[in-house]
């Protein structure tokens, strides 16, 4: 089947794809031109004669913007110069059959967003982000398509690459802007190794935020963590190394913490903090410690408080467990 240049310029809907957004005109053209050859299966592409690394630059671009072109391995290429133009030839990783069926099971999948298409914007990223939480895992093993949104919708389980198009396909359905971001990371607890990562930026009420639903995830036990919801560029930056050409997230205190008034500055405040959380009968508190100096026995001291405001309310004894990030200065605190 070819899929040629006449008449389909205009047709593709580029709506919330950013990475096309920062494209030449020309080069959008070419974008649109191999986003509905893909679309549609072609088995080959006639595009104006370019340089093949440009080309390849777009298909990037593709793949980043639209997670439901999960099926394209690679591309061959050759030069009509007779007619000026270059021919590409898409490499599918799966017959047409297969990604028709897999594409309905995730567009089934889908609908499940449909309790929160009336919400605000937060609200419904809330809602993608506690139930990736709730219903995925990370996947550590690698299986089979744990680099798409297959390995979410078939496996429940995906790198972190799968999970990032998982939530902004996601979020797409719920008509809130967003994209995905590739660059390096360090886990936040037990690694000083910066390795390649990829999350999401979100847009919320105009302004943009840093969100990682993966490191929530592996980050998560007993509750559902927040340290990395709508961050800014400096709270993302103490782990994470940001890739050039996307929106600055300059906007600050709109993290998931600040906004529900989970965030103390001193010892004294942590104190009130549990006093209150367990008047109300919580034993799995979550709270972000600002202004912290002395962070070699933090977490001794977080224990120290933790007990004596249970002995003080319950009057009697509890074991503790505390689990900290120390990035991002949020502890989670659990009675056993």
């Amino acid at each position: 089947m070819l899929f040629g240049l006449s008449g389909i310029f205009g047709s593709v809907d580029t709506k919330g794809r950013y990475y096309y957004s920062r494209l030449a005109n020309g080069q959008r053209a070419i974008y649109r031109t191999l986003l509905s050859g893909l679309e549609s299966f072609a088995g080959e592409i006639r595009l104006p004669l370019k340089p093949v690394n440009e080309i390849s630059l777009i298909f990037d671009c593709i793949l980043l913007d639209n997670p439901l072109i999960y099926y394209l391995s690679s591309f061959n290429h050759s030069n009509d110069l007779h007619k000026n133009t270059l021919l590409i030839k898409p490499n599918y990783k799966y017959a047409r059959s297969f990604v028709k069926q897999n594409t309905s099971i995730i567009n089934k999948y889908l609908r499940v967003y449909d309790a929160v298409k009336n919400k605000s914007d937060v609200d419904k990223e809330i809602f993608v982000h506690d139930y990736c939480l709730n219903n995925f895992c990370y996947d550590n093993a690698y299986h089979d398509y744990s680099y798409s949104v297959l390995g979410l919708v078939l496996n429940r389980t995906a790198v972190c690459e799968g999970i990032a198009k998982f939530v902004k396909l996601s979020l797409d359905y719920l008509d809130v802007s967003s994209l995905v971001v590739f660059g390096k990371a360090k886990n936040p607890v037990n690694d000083d190794t910066a390795e390649r990562h990829a999350w999401n930026i979100v847009e919320i009420e105009g302004m943009t935020y840093h969100l990682d639903v993966t490191f929530d995830m592996t980050l998560k036990s007993k509750l559902n963590r927040y340290d990395y919801f709508n961050l800014s560029d400096d709270d993302i930056k103490r782990e994470h190394t940001i890739s050039n050409g996307v929106p600055l997230c300059s906007t600050k205190g709109n993290d998931y913490f600040s906004v529900n008034s989970l965030v103390v500055f001193n010892p004294v405040e942590l104190d009130k903090f549990i006093e209150h959380s367990l008047m109300h009968g919580k034993k799995n508190i979550m709270v972000k410690l600002k202004n912290v100096k002395d962070t070699a026995n933090v977490v001794d001291k977080v224990i120290s408080i933790a007990q004596q405001q249970y002995a003080n309310i319950y009057k009697c004894t509890a074991m503790v467990e505390v689990k900290y990030n120390p990035s991002q200065l949020v502890f989670e605190i659990n009675y056993l």
